[in-house]
Formats: C-alpha cells, structure tokens, sequence
C-alpha cells in the first residue's frame, strides 16, 4: 500500500497525495501566553529552582576592537568620526583627515580603556547605526534576546540562578548536594569563557551520572533549528553519553519567545521525558514477566483441551493454529499485565505527572512531519495487517483483505502470439509479466461464512463471484481522520498510505464483481500475485481445506488452458484471443481485472495481487456499514425538484 500505487486520475482529482491527520485548531478566542503555561508546568512538575548556564553571564571584557576595526577598515565616514570625537574630545586625530589611520587607531586605543560604559555604548551605537544589521556591538550579543527571554519567561516563578560555567564549577556540588528539585539549562558554547565549543555538553554528560532524580536537564543552543533538527542531535548526543538519555533533552533558542508557544513544549518535554521512560519500562517489565507466564500456563494445558481448541470450528474456518495459541496467551497475558501495571507506584507517579502536566493549555499546532509520520505508522498496524504473513502463510481470504489490481502491458492476443512465436524456449512467463498503468485497491466485502472453503475443497453455497468496493482518496482539502464516517455510500479508513499516512473512502456505492478463483490464487501463491500453473506444486503452510481448493484449481486451470489450446488463440483475428480469455477466466464482467493465459507454461495469470488486511474490529464495522447500506429503504422522489427549491 504505497503511495505511488494510487490510481493516476485519482491524484489528479484531488491534487496532490494523501495527508497525514492533523491536529484540530485551537478556539479562535484563546490567547497564550508562554509566560504563564511555563510558570505552570514548573509548578506541576514541582520544580523549585531553575539554573541557566552560560557564557553571556561571564564578565565580558570591551577592549573596542570592533569600533576600531570599522575604522581601520575605513567603514566610518568622516561624519560619524566628528560624532565620536565630540563623545571623546581628547581624541584629537579623530578630526583630522590627513592623520595617519595607525596613529588614529593607537590614540583610540588608548583612549578607550579609560572611557566609562556610557560612552563606550555612545560610540558603538554610532558604529552600529553606519553599519547596520553588521553592527560591532559586543562579543556574544546575540545571545542577549534569548538570555533576555528565558529570564522574562521562568524568572518570576522559581528561584532562577544565571551561572556563568566557572561560576557553575565552583558552585556544582553545593548545588548539587542541597536536594532542590532543578531544571539547569546548559548553553553548548562556551568558547568566550576559554572552554569548548562542546563544554555544554560535557558538563551533561557528567551530571548525567551525578545529579539527583529531581534533576531535569536541558542543552540550550543556537546551533541547532526549532523543529527534527533538535531531535536529531538528541539522537547523536544519547549514543555519545554513557547515561540514562531521557533526563535531558535538546532545545533551540529560537523557540525562546514570549508569545509563542514554542519553549514551554520543549519545556513541558524536558520535564515529562522521565516520566515517559519509566512509564516505557514499567510496561516493558510487566509484559516480560507476564508473557513468559503466560507461556508457561499455555504449556500446562492438557493435550484434551488444546487439541479441542486447535481443531473443530477453528480448523474448518481456515485458523492457522498458532495463531489460536497466540489468541490463549493474549488472554492470559492482559489482566495480568493491567494488575502488576495497577500495583507499581512508579508507573502511577509518572502517569499522573503526565496527567497533571497536560492540563496546561497550549495552542492546537501541527506536529512535525517526523513526529506525524511515526504515529501514523504506529497506526497503521492497528487498522491494517501487512501482506508478508498473509502470504507466507497463505492465510484463507477474510473481509477486509485488500487487493491491489493493475493492468497488462500486452492483451491477450499479443502476449499469446509473442510467447507462442518463442515456442518452448519462453522462460518463466509470470516474472515476464509486465504491468502498466495506475493501480486500484479494493478491499473484499463478503459474509465469513460465504468465504469459508469446506474439507472438499469447495465452498458450501457453490459462490463464484465475490464483491469488492474500491479505495479511493478523499475528495480535495477532507482529511480522514477516523474510521467510519457517516456517510451511508461510504467507509472511511485512515491511515492507508504507507508513506504519507494518509486515508481512503471505501466507495460502497461503486461495488465490483470479480470471480473467486482470482483472489484465491492469491492465497496459494508464494508471493501473493494471483497465479497458478498445472505443474505448480503445492506451498507449505497450506491448511487442509485449502489443500484441497489448491488441487481444484489446479485441475480447474488445466481444463481452461487445454479449452484456450484448442481454439488456437494465436491464429484468431482481430482480438478474439481477449473475449475468449475474459470468459475461461470470469473476468467478462470485471472491467478492474485482466487475465492472460499462457499455453507456454500451461498457467493462468490474473491482474491482482493480495497487498495486506484490515483489522478487527474495523473489518466488522466495514461489513455492518455494507449490510445497512444494502438493506435501506427505498422512497418515492419528492415532487418538488431539488435544483428549484
């Protein structure tokens, strides 16, 4: 179920491919304010103190080189010259245009160390003013909005240290050792203070092994972009760090913002990442656990009831048996792991911390394109099984399994000519085969027991003909969002396309009848193509019946092939080979499905491949959506036309 296997005119109807779900916009009255959900989710997580580590806390040392450096460069005109010796008027060559640019600069220089903070910004201002955005101002100025910010945004709630990294190294085990609950945010570059333009992270990777539990540590830095780029140096950083990785996070500074609602998620996640990974290892520990007794309560079943449970109802309905024991351990397995989730306080402290910090209202926005794209792929194993098992294990045909239909590059008059002009040297035609054009899914819409094949090999109500509906995308700017819809003609399933996530209609309104023998050579092929040769030999994994509807439709495709031999399909005009083809085959009426018959390898090949299945208890749904729409009631049309109303 890939994306580029949707029909061509259905992309073009709807221009462009299918989208993940997105999130719904928040009320257009809600005003936020990150100020007050960071205040907020400190004081849920009970966070005492916030420490923020960074270079631009250190002394800085204004020694004018980049005011003297414009000069030098010759960027200050004469104008902004006068103005700086008026600030300066010891500074007497400032005036003069014939003195020497050495002499200038020395008695700038010299001048500068004595000048008081005042006049030093006077005179950046000037040299900023001539040179604009590229202003001199002074070293590490760009890290002043977001210092700014982050005292703006969390100072007034908590007790808020700024520590420069030699005040953070002289000050680290008292800190430490006085049992606050902290969130410390480290800069990354800390080169202006002599250390490391990684320092940061070497002082998390340390922490990471000393701090309390009641730390929760964050890297905060300009050298990465507010959206995966964060979450792809998270990945780096964990892999360098010998330490629990889930106790800090990377955040960029241009989520740093007032208004926007940026930080506090990063915050919010900084905090909750913990929790979450206790909440993962709670889990894991108790379906470890349980699992492993629930396989021993499954072995302790005796012979009598396990071989009633593999066989009689199961067996002739097509249940491959392990999966009936998976369906045993299951039920062993999930009270089980409720009651020792239920008893372990962790898993409780940590879920009623993500509880309580999610009642902090945020703006509805858009996951990232990552973020959307796993959750969707997580999604998708609940609505839909993949094809490998199902054809591995040649699992009986079940409503809901999906098909993919595709047509022929050659009819069958020209394929038949072209393999019968190579006589026996032709190789193996179905890998010859060659498919063009769009492909349309359908997805089986029939009653289990209608489906159901018998210990002959046949079904009981001697069913032929089986209905699918197609899948289409939805209609330019609808985004399907959960299954169902209610919409009588249609079922919608989210989720469908692998690579953008994005939904279907199942278009119940527009129903097609395809012969049976088609789809169940899906089953029996090893590659889940519909496919099937006289000297074919029986796959592994079939169960009994359907050993048994293997050998008759073996038998059913020699008798077609030596009916097609006789009439000598090559010889026929004009296209007589594809009429007779479409009426050995049952593919008269299927306008979505081709055949081809190949006296080469005495095997008949059909246009549709078995691709995956919908999951219970969608494909229950699916089918009540179905029985509601073919026994609704009928009504005489108005008298008043709809277009005059």
């Amino acid at each position: 179920m890939h994306e580029e296997s949707v029909a061509k005119d259905d992309v073009a109807a709807r221009g462009g491919l299918s989208r993940i779900p997105a999130q719904a916009d928040m009320d257009a009255g809600f005003t936020f304010d990150a100020k007050v959900a960071s205040h907020q989710l400190l004081e849920l997580a009970a966070v005492e103190r916030v420490i923020c580590v960074d270079d631009w806390y250190a002394e800085k040392e204004d020694d004018g080189e980049g005011v003297l450096a414009a000069l030098a460069e010759g960027a200050l005109l004469a104008a902004d010259r006068e103005k700086i010796a008026d600030i300066i008027p010891e500074v007497t060559l400032l005036r003069d245009a014939s003195a020497p640019l050495e002499l200038v600069l020395d008695e700038m220089r010299d001048a500068w160390t004595s000048l008081d903070s005042s006049k030093r910004k006077a005179i950046r201002q000037i040299a900023d003013d001539r040179l604009g955005s590229e202003g001199v101002g002074l070293p590490g100025e760009e890290d002043e909005p977001a210092a700014a910010c982050l005292r703006g945004l969390l100072a007034d709630s908590r007790e808020f240290l700024t520590l420069s990294l030699s005040d953070w190294r002289k000050q680290r085990t008292t800190l430490l050792a006085d049992g606050k609950s902290t969130l410390i945010l480290f800069d990354r570059d800390f080169s202006r203070e002599g250390a490391s333009q990684n320092a940061g992270e070497e002082q998390i990777s340390a922490l990471l092994h000393d701090a309390p539990d009641s730390w929760r540590i964050g890297l905060l830095t300009h050298t990465v972009s507010p959206d995966d780029a964060e979450v792809e140096a998270w990945k780096t950083l964990s892999q360098q760090f010998d330490a629990d990785s889930s106790r800090f996070l990377v955040i960029a500074k241009g989520r740093l913002s007032l208004t926007a609602d940026g930080f506090p998620r990063m915050l919010k996640l900084t905090l909750l990442a913990p929790a979450l990974e206790r909440l993962q290892g709670g889990l894991a520990e108790a379906v470890s656990g349980t699992w492993a007794e629930a396989i021993e309560k499954v072995g302790l079943i005796n012979p009598y009831t396990l071989e009633a449970a593999l066989n009689g109802d199961r067996l002739t309905d097509g249940t491959w048996g392990p999966e009936t024991l998976l369906r045993i351990a299951t039920a062993f397995t999930q009270d089980s792991v409720r009651a020792k989730l239920r008893a372990d306080r962790t898993v409780h402290a940590s879920s009623e911390l993500v509880t309580s910090l999610s009642r902090v209202k945020m703006p509805s926005t858009s996951n990232s394109d990552r973020v959307r794209q796993e959750l969707a792929n997580i999604e998708r194993l609940e609505y839909f099984e993949s094809a490998d098992h199902l054809t591995e294990l040649h699992f009986p045909l079940e409503v809901g399994d999906v098909f993919a239909f595709q047509k022929f590059v050659e009819k069958p008059h020209q394929f038949e000519k072209r393999h019968y002009e190579r006589g026996s040297a032709a190789g193996n035609v179905a890998s010859e085969l060659r498919r063009s054009g769009a492909v349309h899914h359908m997805i089986l819409l029939a009653q289990p027991c209608d489906l159901a094949v018998r210990a002959d090999g046949k079904r009981g109500n001697g069913l032929e003909f089986v209905r699918l509906a197609p899948l289409k995308s939805p209609a330019i700017g609808r985004v399907i969002t959960h299954p169902g819809g209610g919409v009588a003609t249609s079922f919608d399933l989210p989720f469908f396309f692998e690579e953008s996530g994005g939904g279907v209609e199942v278009k119940l309104s527009q129903q097609h009848y395809v012969p049976l023998t088609a789809l169940d050579m899906c089953v029996l092929s090893a590659s889940g193509d519909a496919f099937m040769a006289t000297e074919q030999e029986m796959p592994d994994h079939v169960l009994p019946n359907w050993q048994e509807r293997f050998k008759f439709l073996r038998t059913w495709v020699a008798k077609q092939v030596e009916a097609y031999k006789v009439m000598e399909p090559h010889g026929m005009p004009g296209r007589a080979a594809d009429q007779i083809t479409a009426a050995l085959t049952g593919t008269v009426a299927s306008p979505k499905l081709e055949a081809l018959i190949s006296l080469s390898q005495s095997a008949i090949t059909y246009g549709v491949k078995r691709v995956g299945r919908l999951r219970e208890p969608y494909r229950s749904a699916l089918l009540s959506r179905m029985a509601q729409r073919d026994s609704r009631d009928a009504f005489d049309p108005s008298l008043i036309d709809k277009t005059n109303a």
